[in-house]
């Protein structure tokens, strides 16, 4: 019974969050503002990455890369001796990515560890990589958790694009 409410409860903050990200740009409804959808929070079988202004999914790794603001940001939520691309390489997005960064960082779960459930066999979204290896917290805390990841996901996108249009800017 307990199991139930754990995945009524992620669900609910499922389909929560992924109207919020789909009014951001990103969501099952492809990105216009430049943020890719994170897919925080969903079941174990992942749908197709949204469609990003800045390319395909698949190449976001590079844009990582070509983004000194945002890698700067990134930079110190990495484990020691990992670069940007290894560490990004595997996720299906860069949203899913940058909140495994800040989920590993928040509740001091190993990002290897967090990384190999969410892109491993069996995929599992944030919230279930979270109970996993977590089973400790409860599911309340793991929806809160996994907004605030959310949430900064969307500031790290939203200050590096700040940034670097107000160095373009003068």
């Amino acid at each position: 019974m307990r199991l139930s409410n754990w995945t009524l409860t992620l669900a609910i903050a499922a389909g929560l969050t992924t109207g919020a990200w789909a009014q951001h740009g990103g969501g099952a409804h492809g990105g216009g503002a430049g943020h890719d959808g994170a897919e925080f929070g969903h079941g174990a079988s992942h749908s197709s990455s949204p469609a990003s202004t800045h390319g395909s999914d698949t190449n976001f790794e590079s844009r990582l890369a070509n983004n000194p603001n945002l890698s700067s940001r990134l930079q110190n939520l990495l484990p020691p001796n990992t670069t940007l691309q290894a560490a990004a390489s595997g996720f299906k997005n860069q949203g899913q990515f940058i909140a495994a960064l800040h989920v590993s960082q928040n509740l001091n779960i190993p990002f290897t560890e967090l990384k190999a459930d969410m892109t491993g066999s069996g995929h599992d979204s944030l919230g279930q990589a979270i109970h996993a290896l977590r089973p400790d917290l409860s599911s309340k805390t793991i929806s809160k958790n996994v907004k605030l990841a959310e949430q900064q996901v969307k500031s790290d996108l939203d200050e590096s694009t700040e940034t670097a249009e107000a160095a373009t800017a003068k």
